[in-house]
């Protein structure tokens, strides 16, 4: 009985006592893991600085070394004797860009931002001329910003479109703007490219964007965007608030929040 009880195991999973008999291989992996990481942060290295930079024998990381080569995770050039990332792992590190989602991979961090500043948090991505909602975390406050789902908002005149607006090169965000004549929605819109360009500069400059009721009377919010490995934006983090709740002196806290959870975002999609 106690045979067939300790034969199951989860499917898929190792046993834990594997890790224990092959704590040598545990070890070896671990150890050409990070010589993966060292040379990923460089553009070349030798044996010895290699060995150098990871704290091992210059014995161990070379016959470590031998093993990524054959798997073609690392190579070597003869001519320097530098040591580099191989092809097969960009192979294996590309796999992730099938799959990523950036509604999925923000789930918890826009959890963790809304529970932090008690406010409505956002993601949303650019489609078309609108900018659309794709993931939020509502506040719990009885009067609170409030968008729906799958929702489309103008570029010009809301905080996730204008942080993904001043995050473009110039010749995207002309083709996103199109005409210089911008469609009003209260008395705080900009309605000309020229008022926009300066607030977009700003916004540069500050790395989050202000949308101060230029949709919504008495609505403020506070945006950052997130980039992809080319340091494109693809997406943006919003803080949406009654203006009650996100007067003047608290923006710069908020943005600074949010521009923070941008960069975390950032990272987690694309390791920048």
């Amino acid at each position: 009985m106690t045979e067939a009880v300790t034969s199951i195991r989860r499917r898929g999973r190792p046993s834990s006592s594997g890790a224990t008999e092959s704590g040598g291989e545990v070890q070896s992996l671990d150890r050409a893991i990070s010589l993966l990481e060292v040379l990923a942060l460089s553009d070349g290295m030798t044996l010895s600085e290699l060995a150098r930079r990871a704290e091992l024998p210059t014995s161990t990381v070379h016959r470590l070394l031998a093993t990524l080569d054959r798997r073609g995770l690392v190579g070597n050039d003869p001519a320097t004797g530098q040591w580099m990332v191989g092809l097969g792992l960009f192979r294996i590190g590309s796999a992730y860009l099938r799959i990523r989602k950036l509604p999925e991979i923000s789930r918890l961090l826009l959890r963790e931002l809304s529970g932090g500043v008690g406010e409505t948090v956002n993601l949303s991505m650019i489609d078309g001329p609108h900018l659309i909602c794709v993931a939020q975390v509502e506040s719990h406050a009885a009067v609170r910003a409030f968008f729906r789902i799958g929702g489309a908002l103008p570029i010009h005149a809301s905080g996730g479109g204008k942080a993904i607006l001043a995050a473009m090169n110039p010749e995207a965000r002309r083709a996103w703007l199109g005409g210089d004549q911008l469609q009003r929605f209260t008395e705080h819109t900009h309605v000309s490219r020229r008022a926009l360009q300066g607030d977009l500069a700003e916004i540069a400059e500050r790395g989050f964007s202000i949308d101060d009721e230029e949709h919504t009377p008495g609505m403020r919010c506070v945006a950052a965007a997130v980039l992809d490995e080319w340091q494109e934006p693809v997406g943006a983090i919003s803080i949406s608030a009654p203006t009650v709740r996100m007067p003047p002196e608290r923006i710069l806290d908020l943005g600074a929040r949010v521009r923070e959870a941008a960069r975390r975002l950032t990272q987690r999609y694309s390791g920048s």
